[in-house]
């Protein structure tokens, strides 16, 4: 799932980088929902920070959305909270 998909969806997640990327394509995340399983390796993104990461992702040009999905979802949790200030 791409990170502009993961964003949109409601409530808390836990995600992590699919272990079989290809480079030079958009990057994939594994996602699950809540609190599951073990969680070595997973990320946990609330739904105040997707909405904010949302809100950014609205405010975007089209050729920047584009290389949004290319980024790390850890680079786009910092990037939207650095915009926000």
């Amino acid at each position: 799932m791409k990170a502009s998909k993961i964003i949109q969806d409601n409530g808390l997640v836990q995600i992590r980088p699919r272990k079989d990327q290809v480079q030079g394509q958009p990057i994939e995340y594994d996602v699950r929902i809540g609190q599951q399983g073990k969680k070595k390796g997973w990320i946990y993104l609330d739904a105040f920070t997707k909405s904010a990461m949302c809100k950014v992702y609205d405010a975007l040009s089209e050729e920047t959305r584009k290389t949004y999905d290319n980024i790390s979802i850890l680079k786009l949790v910092n990037f939207t909270w650095s915009v926000i200030k």
